[in-house]
């Protein structure tokens, strides 16, 4: 039987990472921006690095902090650029609860990705080599970092288009209507959410249809943050769950596909 949903369901607030990273390797955004994106998304970060010895690690030392990191991570990227289709070299990975379907089958990895509920891969389409970053907030303002090298690693499942995704969304809100309408009611009126408290950093340059796909995942997190916060509102408890369980998975799925069309913008344009 899977875990139940609970708050923990919404994905880290540093899950745009990715983007940064391919708007580095791939754009004109300078590798300040990247670092300081990174440092800023916590006080005090802990870095642990693990796995298998890959290239984009070498030297790497945990003490040197998560910034550290990142040198590898976009020459890494920038050597793959245009000989490989950009998933295969940059993926944002999610382990929906219950669901690891679009995770590779590497054991260590789909382990690390449920712990957190999410990764980055950073995958060498020549090599196979890859790096899993994922991360945890053992307090609120303490990130702990983890860098595990995979020496062989198949490209992860590619998620839908922009498009396919924002109708996947909206067939998900429009399943969940009765459970969002309750949940409004009790708050308030449906534009009294805190959207505010969701609206993701994004780095400039991305194509308009993925800040639009943003726009409307930021909206159905927010859906989800309330309907979690307020579980005896809504429709029967015993069907809540599955509608809320399509709701964060129907999103997540969404978060890959915006990772992966603003990665095939970049790389084209490289």
């Amino acid at each position: 039987m899977s875990r139940p949903l609970t708050r923990s369901a919404a994905l880290s607030p540093a899950w745009p990472l990715p983007l940064f990273l391919l708007r580095t390797a791939w754009g004109d955004q300078p590798f300040d921006e990247l670092t300081g994106y990174v440092s800023g998304l916590a006080g005090s970060h802990l870095v642990e690095v693990t796995g298998e010895p890959v290239r984009m690690l070498d030297g790497i030392s945990p003490a040197s902090g998560p910034t550290a990191l990142l040198p590898g991570l976009v020459t890494g990227l920038r050597r793959s650029v245009g000989s490989h289709p950009a998933p295969e070299s940059l993926a944002l990975l999610t382990a929906a609860p219950g669901d690891s379907s679009s995770l590779p089958a590497v054991p260590s990895l789909r382990s690390d990705v449920a712990e957190a509920g999410w990764g980055v891969l950073v995958r060498d389409p020549v090599s196979r080599q890859a790096v899993v970053l994922t991360c945890v907030h053992p307090h609120p303002d303490v990130l702990r970092w983890r860098a595990r090298g995979i020496a062989d690693c198949p490209v992860p499942p590619q998620p839908d288009g922009p498009s396919a995704a924002l109708f996947a969304l909206g067939q998900a809100v429009v399943e969940a209507a009765e459970l969002i309408e309750r949940t409004t009611t009790r708050v308030g009126q449906a534009g009294d959410l805190d959207l505010d408290s969701h609206v993701t950093r994004l780095p400039a340059g991305l194509p308009s249809r993925v800040i639009e796909l943003v726009d409307r995942i930021d909206r159905v997190e927010a859906i989800i943050t309330v309907a979690l916060a307020q579980p005896d509102v809504g429709v029967d408890p015993a069907a809540r769950e599955p509608i809320l369980r399509r709701l964060v998975a129907v999103k997540d799925a969404a978060r890959r596909a915006v990772v992966a069309a603003a990665g095939d913008a970049a790389s084209r344009g490289a």
